[in-house]
Parts: C-alpha cells; structure tokens; sequence
C-alpha cells in the first residue's frame, strides 16, 4: 500500500502538500490539486488515511450541495483591495468545492435588508465574509441577526463577534514613511479619508511611529484627514503643496486618496518624484503601469483570501459535527489573523541627496544664467582660481576643463591652478599665495578639513567669493561659503546598490557583502546608506550576509579577506567607491573567488577594463565630473552678480553596465574610449551591444 510519501513523490510536491489536498486544510492551486488527485486515482489501494478523509469528506459534504453556498458582502467592490480578496476567495471556495455568491450592497441599507432576506438568513446559507471599509448602524443591524459564522475582512464592526482577517495596516504605514525617511525627505504629509476610521487610525500611528523612530518631529499639519470628497482632497494639497515650505513626500493611505494626489501632480505640473515623492497605500493594476510607476504598499490579497476561507470552512465543518461552542460563549473564541504587508518600490519615489549640513541637494538648472547675466559678468572683468588637492585623476582634470570653459565663455580671467598633493600643509601656503593675487572666485577641495579649516576661513572673511568641491573644513557654516558641489550621493549609492540587486537577482545568486567606508563622512555615508537600502527594500530575497568597514583604501584588502573568511557565502559585494573596489578586486583574486559580483561607485580605467572583459566589476554608479565643474564655475559667477545660490549642488550620477559602457565612457570622459577597453567588450561572450 502506498504512503503519503509516495505519492508526494510521484506528483513531485511534498508530503504536506498531499495532505492539504486531502484533508482541505490549505489552500492549494488547482494545478497541484490535481496533480496529487491524478496520483491518487491511479492507485490500486489508496492508502488508508485518504480512505478514512473520504468518508469524512462524504459526511462534511453533506450540505454542500449544489443548493449550499457562503455570502460574500462587499461594500465597494470597484475598490481594487476588495476586488483582488474577491477574485481570490473566488478561486479558494471553487478549490474546496462550495459556492461563494457576492452582494455589494454600496452603503445601501435597502440592499442589505434585500439581501438579509433572500440570501443570509436563507436556510441555505453556511456562513459570510463580509468585506466593508465602513462601520455603520445598518450593517451592524444586518450582521447582528445573522446565524451563521461570520469572518470580517479588512477592519472590525463594533459590537459584532466574528473571526477577523486584517492587514498590518500600521506596519504597513510604518514602511511607507520609513522609505520616504531613509530616502532623505523629512517633511512628509499625509493624507487619508475619515480619521476616526480603524484602518487610518492604524496607518497614521505608523506614520508616527517611524517618524518617531528617525528622531522627525511630528506635525500635525501635516496629517490632511477626513477627506471625504475629491474636492476636499484638492484644496487641501493647494494649501500644503503650493503654500510655504511644502513637504517632499506624501503618503497617501487610501485609494481613493492616491487618485486625487496624481490628479493634483498632474493639473498643477508638479514633477513627481523629482518634486513631490508619492508613496500610496493599495497596490493596483494599474500602479506599475502610470508614469512614473507608482511605490506602494501591497496587502497580500492571496493570504488574507486563503485564510478568510480556511476559517469560514473550518466554522461551517464545526457547525455541521455539532462540535463547536456558541460564539456568544467566549470572544476569545475568534480568531484575530494580521497579514504582513509588503512595500514595492517603482518610480514615484526618489532619494534627496544631502549636503554637509543636511541641506537639500539642488540640480545645477538652478544656477542658469540668462544674456542679461552674461553681460553683465562679462563686463565686470572677474578673475578666479583654483586649489585642487591633486590633479593626478582623470575627474579632476574634467573639473578643470569645465571650469576653464565656462569662464571662458564668460570672460572670466583664471589666474591660477594648484595642486597640493594631498599634503594640507602645501596647500595652506598656496591659498595664501592665492589670497595674495585678490582673485573674485576661488575654487577648492580641502586636503584636510581640519589642517586646512585656518587658511579657508581666511578667505571665507575675504572679498573672494569661495566655492567648494565635496569636502566642508571643520568649523565652517553655510554661511562661510557660496555653495559645495558633488554628486547627488543618495542617487549615488541607489544606482550601486540597485546595479547588485539586479544582478543577484538574474543570476539567481542571495548572499551579499557590504564593504564601505569607517569614517563619519556625509558623503560617503549617505552613498553608503541608500545602497544598503535599496538592497534591503527593493531585493527581499537577497541576504546581507555580512559586514566590513574601513578607514583607508589600503585597509580594504585585509578587510575584504576577514570578510569572505568569515562568510565563505557570499556571492556579491558592494563597496564604496573605486579606489577600495580595486583593492577589493585585488583580494578576492588571491582567494580564488573571482566568482564574485562586485558594484561600486565612480568610473576609472581599471574598472571599465575589468568589467569590458566580464570580470567581476557588474555594475558602477559614475560621476559627471564635467558637470560638476560646469556648476562650481556658474555657483561663483551667480554669486558675483548678487544671484542666490542654493548652499549644496548635487549633480545626478549614471548607472554604467557592459550595455552601457562606451557610451557612459563618452559622456562622462567627453572623450572616445581606448582601443583596448573596445576591444575587450568585443571579446566578451555576454556584451550586448545596445548602440
């Protein structure tokens, strides 16, 4: 005679796999139910517990007849939560042979009565699942006469006693803020429908929860409640949107609500995520489709289906063996289930880059000037200088091609360019040498924020007009300078963590390694920190299996060797910048693991090489050099022509792969790449020209 197990081997499922379709415990997809069936059909002797379920199911099925069916009581079923249960609980009950009939009564109470007549308290009628986003008299009256066991979907009625299937709604409204926060946006509204209904209630102490967790104060104007009509909505983003400091975020916490929000964006030509990021509560079909795709929170509509109709099921078999208590009996009866929710990240969501004193980070179309300005500029006769902390990298020299450019363009006079070698002492003399010469602009990146800080505050309390590259010298304010230029370092470390993500993802490989800098830096720990959040949000199936820090870029090596002793698993890493990554590269080569994927961030030969010739570099995040010094020359001219200028200019990075490398090349070099990168990409079996 065959056993479970067997049988589980034939129809290639697991044992408890079998023993969900024969008990109906579980809910299982049709193709495996019959998979198992087909198995057990063909059996001379089943074995003796499918024998011993058949009786019983013979006996459970009595009343289940053609005539016999569950009440499925909807109050809105053009919302797509309630849709989505229903398409489920649809295909659940047919799984377990009864007939589910749905009444969507809209608020109606005439419809509840109808259906309290003809439907609920028919004899006919084994149980009901009721799904309603509201709480009112009529309902409760309707739900308060019916016999039957009940199972509430969504939200709770009170004074009605019934099994319970919820979403996490607060944990839910926890991850919506806490991505907009770990994104870098710290003023977020919020806006729903009526505040005193239970699932709001729950999403707004998320909201406040996380807020509370990122050390965010909490403001209550920012909460926008009791939306009741389209037109509520409306005015109240007019007055938070268009009025004094708007918030960079919203989390939307209904359906409904999400739809007004879009409207608004849209008829007001807002730029979502570049102005306003929109995280709604619901997934919907149509979600990923809308430009830009839109970051949601999803309920699991599957597992709150499966388990709405695992309990009505197991109420109705209770029922029918006389072996269940009266519900009036004891409320500890019920069962209260949460389903987890889970946050899908699309395009509706953007990180804001931060500056050293966590300014917003703004674009350099900001610093445009017009013929008026370049006039006047041009006849002002200006000079200006430059302190590079070394001009050895190939982005240093682009920084120095951009600035001579645009002041060229603008008859700017340079006067001079420095390079300190990295040695703070150097540089201190040729500032003062600089100073010396009276120059309007001085363009500089600090060898030692500290070293340097004497000599940069010297010229902070000149007439000359400072703009700085990346680093701030210590004890300085925004007020000491015009601005500092970067890259946009959220974006930065999105594209590197992301370009790992979707590798790992491809290639089916989980376990990750994160290498990033020690040191307290905002640079650097920014970029760190938005990749270990994409990876974490965006890839849930992948597992940071380990850490690594280091202070220099030589430390990388051992660093990377302790790593990958003490995880052997790892099968990618991320590391922080270039410099590192090499070393990196270096080490895993000497332990024979080039099998690992590595991503990283700023675009240098070695790597460009080792990623043309299929080696281990997958994916880099690339600054724009020439940009950035585009926008340090044009910070110093605004300043002098009395134009404000934002204190942080974040220049967006690009994401490079093998597809994208030669064009990434050229618009980041401004130049062809080698012979050798070229050919490289052509002998690499994986590279696919997209040109």
């Amino acid at each position: 005679m065959a056993t479970i197990k067997d049988i589980a081997k034939i129809a290639g499922v697991s044992a408890a796999t079998v023993s969900h379709v024969v008990n109906k415990t579980r809910y299982v997809s049709p193709e495996l139910v019959k998979r198992v069936e087909d198995v057990i059909k063909t059996l001379d002797t089943p074995p003796n517990f499918v024998i011993k379920k058949s009786k019983i199911n013979s006996n459970e099925n009595i009343n289940m007849n053609i005539n016999k069916y569950v009440v499925l009581l909807s109050s809105d079923i053009c919302n797509p939560f309630q849709l989505k249960v229903k398409k489920h609980l649809d295909e659940v009950m047919k799984n377990h042979g009864i007939s589910l009939v749905s009444a969507n009564y809209d608020s109606d109470k005439k419809k509840l009565d109808i259906y309290s007549n003809l439907l609920i308290n028919s004899p006919n009628d084994l149980g009901l699942i009721v799904l309603t986003d509201i709480d009112d008299e009529a309902i409760k009256k309707t739900l308060s006469l019916v016999k039957v066991p009940i199972v509430l979907v969504g939200r709770t009625i009170e004074g009605i006693n019934a099994d319970l299937v919820l979403s996490d709604n607060m944990g839910g409204a926890y991850k919506a803020t806490n991505h907009l926060l770990k994104s870098g946006h710290e003023n977020i509204a919020l806006i729903c429908t009526s505040k005193d209904l239970e699932s709001n209630i729950e999403r707004i102490n998320g909201y406040k929860k996380a807020l509370e967790d990122n050390s965010i104060d909490f403001n209550s104007t920012n909460v926008i409640s009791d939306m009741v009509s389209e037109e509520d909505i409306l005015k109240s983003l007019i007055l938070i949107l268009l009025g004094k400091n708007p918030p960079t975020a919203i989390f939307s916490a209904n359906y409904s609500t999400t739809l007004s929000v879009f409207k608004f964006i849209e008829k007001n030509n807002i730029s979502c995520p570049d102005d306003l990021s929109v995280v709604g509560f619901n997934d919907f079909e149509w979600a990923p489709l809308h430009n830009p795709p839109i970051t949601t929170i999803a309920q699991n509509t599957l597992k709150i289906a499966e388990n709405a109709a695992n309990i009505i099921i197991e109420r109705i078999r209770e029922n029918d063996n006389d072996n269940a208590m009266q519900y009036s009996d004891s409320e500890l009866r019920y069962k209260k289930i949460i389903i987890p929710t889970e946050l899908i990240v699309r395009g509706s969501t953007s990180g804001i880059g931060r500056g050293p004193f966590g300014e917003k980070a703004s674009s350099i179309d900001e610093l445009q000037l017009t013929n008026a300005n370049r006039k006047q500029i041009k006849a002002g006769n200006y000079t200006a200088a430059i302190s590079f902390h070394y001009t050895g990298k190939s982005w240093m020299q682009l920084h120095e091609q951009a600035i001579k450019d645009v002041f060229n363009s603008l008859g700017v006079s340079l006067l001079a360019i420095t390079d300190a070698h990295f040695d703070p002492v150097m540089q201190c003399k040729q500032l003062e040498g600089l100073l010396t010469l009276e120059p309007d602009i001085i363009i500089a990146i600090p060898t030692d924020s500290v070293k340097t800080a004497e000599i940069f505050k010297k010229i902070a309390n000149s007439k000359t007009k400072l703009v700085l590259i990346t680093n701030v010298p210590n004890e300085f304010s925004v007020d000491d300078y015009v601005t500092c230029v970067s890259v946009n370092e959220r974006s930065h470390g999105r594209f590197a963590g992301r370009g790992l993500g979707e590798y790992m993802t491809k290639h089916n490989k989980t376990n990750i390694g994160i290498i990033k800098h020690n040191k307290t830096f905002y640079a650097t720990n920014q970029r760190d920190n938005a990749a270990e959040q994409i990876l974490r949000e965006e890839y849930p199936n992948l597992k940071i299996a380990g850490f690594a820090s280091f202070d220099t870029e030589d430390e990388a090596y051992e660093k990377t060797i302790e790593l990958m002793t003490h995880h052997p698993e790892i099968e990618g890493v991320y590391v922080s910048w270039e410099g590192p990554a090499i070393k990196v590269m270096s080490a895993l080569t000497n332990m024979d693991r080039t099998d690992v994927a590595i991503s990283t961030a700023d675009l240098e030969y070695p790597l460009a090489l080792n990623m043309a010739k299929g080696g281990m570099i997958k994916s880099i995040s690339a600054q724009c050099p020439y940009e950035q010094g585009q926008a340090m020359a044009l910070a110093g001219v605004n300043a002098l022509i009395g134009k404000k200028v934002p204190s942080f200019i974040g220049v967006e990075p690009i994401f490079v792969t093998t597809e994208n490398l030669i064009k990434s090349w050229q618009k980041v070099f401004k130049d062809e790449p080698s012979y050798q990168l070229v050919e490289a990409l052509k002998d690499n079996p994986n590279y696919v020209n997209i040109d």
